[in-house]
């Protein structure tokens, strides 16, 4: 195997995260040159040791200590030597989400609904020694799609993880709370990796139909009925079912137009106590507390509205031009209060820095 006299990554891509050089033979005085937005990590037995910044370096035993300890240690002496070394880039990247997940046990049937979800994640190495360890040594990555699809994957089980300790109640009534807790969660969790989360935003929740009727009181009491029904007539067909099935079923049979007139009114009774919101896209009623359609799934909240520079009309957001004057509206840029960097509107979190950025 030759020596290597000058290791770099200078054909990285966009898109690249890392790249692994395996099994070099270096020696102190070889040179690894590190761009501007890259690190290099040398790498053996499955640790990462010491780490260069941008530059041009020359291998010393002094500029990476970790690794000559290492191989003393070995009783590998002399001025050649074999590792690894790996490029991490420090741009930021930006990747997709998406799954189902059940919610708890709701109610007294104990139902759990089945959701969907997707998204996207903006993030960026931030401890480029424990993102190697975590990735090339304690899951063997060896390419940006390894790390990719690694990354898809924790970001998942900790979505899934997270929607399965709310109820269906909680879901449908708080999907952006909800949400933003799972956002937070995954934050936290990434720097265990040696990675820094700048946004992650659910771009869609699914929530099937049957789940929202059930997360209404009327919804859940018509499913409880409906069991009690199919209980019923599983115990007058099944064998030895005898005279207690027959009890039960014309117990069920004929407390079922009471029970089922009585939890009408009091289903009625709420309904009427309770103030509604008119969903503005299908007309359905919704219990003031909802902040998403129960019928169609569309926002409740109000629509953002625009003011126009010159004839001062309110406008919604959506709208390219003020429909009293003509003039064309535009949405400023946000300033980021701790970099001074530009983002587009509605950006949460500062592009560069990741500073939070008020409303």
């Amino acid at each position: 195997m030759p020596v290597i006299e000058r290791v770099a990554w200078d054909y990285a891509g966009a898109e690249d995260i890392a790249y692994r050089f395996p099994k070099l033979q270096l020696k102190y005085g070889s040179q690894v040159i590190v761009m501007e937005n890259q690190w290099a990590v040398f790498f053996r037995d499955g640790k990462a040791y010491d780490v260069f910044g941008p530059g041009r370096h020359t291998i010393t035993s002094n500029n990476v200590p970790l690794l000559t300890a290492a191989l003393k240690a070995l009783r590998i002496i002399g001025d050649i030597f074999e590792c690894e070394v790996v490029y991490v880039s420090n741009s930021q990247f930006r990747g997709n989400f998406g799954g189902t997940a059940y919610s708890a046990p709701s109610g007294d049937l104990k139902y759990q609904a089945e959701l969907g979800f997707y998204g996207y994640l903006l993030y960026k190495v931030e401890d480029p020694k424990l993102f190697v360890t975590e990735f090339f040594g304690n899951k063997g990555a060896s390419s940006t799609k390894d790390i990719e699809n690694y990354i898809r994957g924790f970001i998942n089980e900790r979505i899934i993880n997270e929607f399965g300790s709310y109820d269906i109640f909680k879901l449908v009534q708080n999907v952006d709370e909800t949400t933003d807790k799972v956002a937070l969660k995954i934050s936290d969790e990434a720097g265990r990796i040696g990675i820094k989360v700048i946004d992650c935003v659910f771009e869609g929740v699914k929530i099937p139909e049957d789940a929202r009727r059930f997360a209404s009181g009327m919804g859940s009491q018509a499913m409880m009925m409906q069991y009690m029904k199919e209980t019923a007539s599983e115990l007058k067909g099944s064998d030895g079912g005898g005279a207690a099935a027959t009890g039960l079923g014309a117990g069920i049979g004929l407390s079922m137009p009471f029970l089922f007139q009585q939890q009408m009114q009091q289903a009625q009774a709420a309904a009427q106590q309770q103030p509604l919101v008119v969903c503005q896209s299908c007309g359905f009623k919704n219990p003031a507390s909802f902040k998403f359609c129960g019928s169609c799934g569309k926002p409740l909240t109000p629509p953002v509205k625009l003011t126009c520079p010159k004839c001062k009309a309110e406008v919604p957001e959506n709208f390219k031009f003020c429909p009293e004057c003509g003039t064309p509206l535009t949405k400023s840029e946000t300033i980021c209060p701790k970099c001074n960097a530009k983002n587009p509107p509605g950006t949460k979190f500062c592009g560069s820095c990741g500073e939070r950025l008020s409303p």
